[in-house]
């Protein structure tokens, strides 16, 4: 919990100072930024949240495995980001509007090697989220005060850009100090072959959460293009709202999936038993959130941004409900569609929404603007949360009622 209310706490502190300051069009620069850079900590992570920390989980009483299987994922993440980074100094090198915001993207890098800094799967699978927590808060809250004391004026986006880059960067050395000084790991070597296998093996998940990533970064990147900066700062105040939202959930959410992965190796029933309990729970939050969002629309742009944001109110109003809709393809899908081994099946659900999403955000956008953004984002989460709870449906997965597990859910293998 103290590690997401500092993910949505410290953005909603420094939101009304940075959109006054930077003014709409500053401010979507920024945010087309930090949308380009996610790209490349999405490369980074790998999904390795899912796909590491059940190694972890499974394996944490064995020194042997566990130091294994950290070292593996870790280095594979840094070969990542190296080669990100190149591809990133390639980009701003042959594309004209990349190469304007050549400086401002390779500050933003930043984050993607602070996130290979900080295990966070690690830290999930032994269940020990508390030093990890701890630091990311610490520098979470420090930047707070040195985006009041450096951002100034209307032209200091890369202050502001090299704050955000600094929070992870910093972080993750802390944390790796810290790890380090536990001395609870074995150094193992890791060859360049088992690194193309670990990639290999993360793949199919990779692909599936990246689109995700993916095209929730590319509405601002694609709106930037289509709309120019103000319509994508717009739509960037209300987006930054709505992922402060979403993030509330991910205490549960991070607590729950070592657990649920635990259960359905050695208990599945009961793991069924713990998903109905958290469906109820998780779907009253999001429906509460929703409303809330829907309804405090005007006063919250009103309060955070001021009256050059009043497009954002009808944006945040379009995207009200997608804490509902992601909450519950969460429930469908990472918590229970993978440790079930539907990963093919989860794959497909979402590549087929980032389909459904790039192209009826080509067409609201240049339509609507920022408005087409919001409606196409919750169009797609609309969309995800269906298709899983119909998949689902189709292999006799027995989440929301007591049945018999049919033989695929069971096996694993459908």
């Amino acid at each position: 919990m103290t590690l997401q209310v500092s993910t949505y706490l410290a953005p909603l502190l420094t939101l009304p100072w940075l959109a006054r300051v930077l003014g709409p069009g500053e401010y979507g620069r920024l945010a087309f930024g930090l949308a380009f850079t996610a790209y490349f900590i999405s490369v980074t992570n790998y999904s390795f949240s899912l796909t590491a920390t059940p190694k972890i989980s499974i394996n944490r009483e064995n020194r042997e495995l566990r130091s294994r299987v950290f070292w593996e994922t870790i280095l594979t993440q840094a070969a990542l980001a190296c080669a990100g980074f190149v591809v990133l100094v390639i980009l701003t090198s042959v594309i004209p509007y990349l190469q304007e915001n050549r400086e401002l993207l390779l500050i933003g890098y930043g984050q993607a090697i602070g996130a290979m800094l900080i295990p966070t799967w690690y830290f999930q699978g032994v269940e020990d989220l508390g030093m990890l927590s701890l630091f990311v808060f610490i520098g979470r809250a420090l930047s707070i005060p040195a985006m009041y004391l450096f951002v100034r004026e209307h032209d200091d986006v890369y202050i502001a850009m090299a704050v955000n880059a600094l929070v992870p960067l910093l972080s993750g050395i802390a944390i790796c100090t810290y790890l380090y000084s536990r001395r609870e790991l074995d150094f193992v070597r890791v060859s360049f072959r088992t690194i193309v296998a670990r990639l290999k093996d993360g793949w199919s998940v990779f692909i599936a959460t990246a689109i995700v990533d993916i095209y929730a970064s590319s509405n601002i990147v694609i709106l930037t293009f289509i709309a120019g900066n103000v319509a994508a700062g717009y739509f960037a105040a209300g987006d930054k709202l709505i992922r402060a939202a979403l993030n509330m959930l991910t205490p549960l959410k991070t607590a729950a999936y070592p657990r649920v992965s635990f259960l359905m190796h050695h208990a599945r029933e009961d793991a069924f038993a713990f998903l109905r309990k958290m469906f109820v729970a998780q779907a009253v939050i999001v429906s509460l959130i929703s409303l809330c969002i829907f309804f405090g629309a005007p006063l919250a742009v009103k309060l955070l941004y001021g009256p050059k944001f009043l497009p954002t109110v009808e944006v945040l109003r379009w995207m009200a409900f997608v804490p509902l809709m992601a909450g519950l393809s969460d429930l469908f899908g990472v918590q229970t569609m993978l440790p079930l081994g539907m990963k093919a099946q989860f794959s497909r659900v979402l590549m087929a929404s980032a389909v459904v999403n790039f192209g009826l955000l080509a067409v609201l956008a240049t339509l609507f603007g920022e408005q087409g953004a919001a409606a196409t984002v919750l169009i797609t989460e609309t969309v995800v949360a269906a298709a899983m709870a119909f998949t689902l449906h189709l292999e006799g997965v027995p989440l929301l009622k007591r049945r018999p597990i049919a033989e695929g859910a069971r096996s694993g293998t459908t």
